[in-house]
Formats: C-alpha cells, sequence, structure tokens
C-alpha cells in the first residue's frame, strides 16, 4: 500500500504541476493577444519618432559602454523600431549580430551588414561571443520576466549567453510593468532578463 500510495501521489503531483503549466500558458496568450491589439492601434506616423527615441536612450545609457560586439533584431511593425539603432551602434564601429530563425526555431546569428569575405551564418552558438544582448518583448516587468513571442526561440538562445552579459528588452512604455502589481507569468525555462529600454527611458531590473 505504501508503494502505491507513493504512485498515486506522483501522478497526483504531475497532474498538478501540468495543470500549473497550462494556466500559466493560458495566461500568457492571453497577454500577448491583448498586447498585439494595442499595437495594431498604435498610431503608425508616430513610429520614426519611437525609433529614434529607442536609439537615443540605448546609446547614450552605460549599456553600451565598452561593447564592441551587440546581439540585436531588426523590429517588426507594432515593435518599438531599432533600424536607427542597428544604423547608430553601426557609426560607432560596433558588430552587429542579427539572427535568422532555423527549422526548429532555434536562432542562427550573422554579422550585418555583412564584410566583404566575410562568413556566412555563424551558427547558434555566436550569441555567446556578444558584449550586449538587445531583445524583443511584447512585456517586461522590473523583475526581468519578459513576454515574448511564445515560440521559445529567444529562451534558447539566451542560454548560451554568458552570465555577465546583460540582456536589454525593448518595449513600448507602457509595456514596462511593475512586478509588485502586475507581474508577468513564467515557467522555469524562461530567460530573465537584466534591462530594459522604452522610448522613454532605461532600467537596470532586479534580475
Amino acid at each position: 500500500m505504501p508503494a502505491e500510495d507513493t504512485v498515486h501521489d506522483v501522478v497526483a503531483d504531475t497532474l498538478s504541476v501540468h495543470a500549473d503549466v497550462l494556466e500559466v500558458e493560458a495566461r500568457k496568450h492571453a497577454l500577448r493577444r491583448g498586447v498585439r491589439a494595442r499595437r495594431g492601434e498604435r498610431d503608425e506616423r508616430a513610429a520614426a519618432d519611437v525609433d529614434t527615441a529607442v536609439a537615443r536612450v540605448l546609446v547614450s545609457s552605460p549599456l553600451l559602454a565598452g561593447a564592441r560586439r551587440v546581439a540585436a533584431y531588426s523590429s517588426l511593425p507594432g515593435e518599438p523600431g531599432t533600424r536607427t539603432l542597428l544604423a547608430e551602434l553601426r557609426r560607432h564601429d560596433v558588430e552587429v549580430l542579427l539572427p535568422a530563425r532555423l527549422p526548429d526555431d532555434d536562432l542562427d546569428w550573422s554579422l550585418r551588414p555583412a564584410r566583404p569575405h566575410a562568413p556566412g551564418p555563424l551558427g547558434v552558438h555566436a550569441i555567446s561571443s556578444v558584449d550586449l544582448v538587445v531583445v524583443p518583448a511584447l512585456a517586461v516587468d522590473t523583475a526581468g520576466r519578459r513576454l515574448g513571442q511564445g515560440g521559445g526561440s529567444y529562451d534558447r538562445a539566451l542560454r548560451r549567453v554568458p552570465a555577465r552579459v546583460p540582456v536589454v528588452a525593448v518595449v513600448h512604455d507602457e509595456e514596462l510593468l511593475d512586478a509588485a502589481v502586475s507581474p508577468l507569468p513564467t515557467l522555469p525555462h524562461d530567460r530573465l532578463v537584466q534591462a530594459v529600454v522604452t522610448p522613454t527611458r532605461w532600467l537596470w531590473l532586479s534580475a
């Protein structure tokens, strides 16, 4: 009987954990849907100003101090723009790695713009060579929890980033949440970020 009870306990615990995971995923899905809807309603005419503001905030912050190679990304519609940021990084002679999604949803990395005679894709581990990582997000809270698009690509990639390298998420101002009031739901595989940049400010997080 004790052994049978133990089996029952394990099964019950497993079912409980599974239910918790499903609940977290459901909350994430609802949050993603809400953020995407709000981003879809943003004034496209203000996008250029947001793009410029993000670059100004990050470039003027200490986050870039001494950085010679940065992993970044090309923003999608609705996201705070990164076009000006990428141009500013290159203007300051900072090497920029941009991601390409692989069939298994992992991220490969390449130098952009590609240099003459430069190698092609550098592989999934190239991100371990950078001094700063700039990542997209749908929302971030002040404890460093990040809400991504749900594919898990960045969670996998960020496991390869050395602990000394800051990871910075870029969001709109209203997408930075107070963790004491509105903590984002997370699962054990979710990777925390150490800082956030919005069009008006940057902030170290308590990750």
